[in-house]
């Protein structure tokens, strides 16, 4: 994730052969495995043509379905992107006083559980930059305390670590523009 004037450009792209390759082992196989046994098993067992029929064609499209949503997890979770994915891009700037869809910022609370190091500080700094946001465009201090929850979090996530200075200018700059609107919302 890089933060270029305020705009977050969120992953790394994918050349479309590698995002063959990981589909093919997160999608293409478990599918043809489901497949050749849900074909084979099921008649040998149940000694019944119809449900046997009928469990060949369900289980390799419930196992597909669960492939491709466990394949865009990983994806997500390590903030790629497919040659397929959109990309997203937000702006993100407290004194816009526009507001950051709350999906989109969900999306980014739920990546937070799969991502480990420097890059969770930085996601960490990142929320409370757009809550902050969200705070000024709503006038709501609840969101305003997320805000400095996140702050810190992601300062007690750097603690005895060694990051980069991208990292620390991140983390300075929310801990700057939460201490910019303390007083808009009461604090002193």
């Amino acid at each position: 994730m890089n933060l270029t004037k305020g705009r977050v450009m969120e992953g790394r792209g994918y050349l479309f052969l590698e995002w063959l390759g990981l589909a093919s082992l997160f999608i293409g196989l478990p599918a043809v495995i489901s497949t050749v046994v849900s074909f084979s098993i099921p008649y040998y067992l149940l000694h019944n043509v119809t449900l046997a029929n009928t469990l060949s064609t369900i289980i390799p499209i419930v196992v597909f379905a669960i492939s491709v949503i466990y394949f865009n997890k990983y994806l997500q979770s390590r903030n790629l992107i497919s040659t397929f994915m959109k990309k997203r891009s937000i702006t993100i700037l407290p004194d816009s006083g526009q507001p950051i869809d709350e999906k989109y910022i969900r999306g980014f609370e739920v990546n937070l559980k799969f991502i480990k190091g420097e890059e969770y500080i930085k996601q960490l700094a990142m929320l409370g930059m757009m809550y902050l946001q969200n705070a000024v465009a709503y006038d709501n201090k609840d969101l305003y305390l997320r805000a400095k929850e996140y702050l810190a979090r992601a300062e007690e996530a750097m603690e005895g670590k060694s990051v980069s200075f991208e990292t620390k200018m991140l983390v300075d700059y929310l801990r700057s523009k939460i201490e910019t609107y303390k007083y808009r919302f009461g604090e002193r």
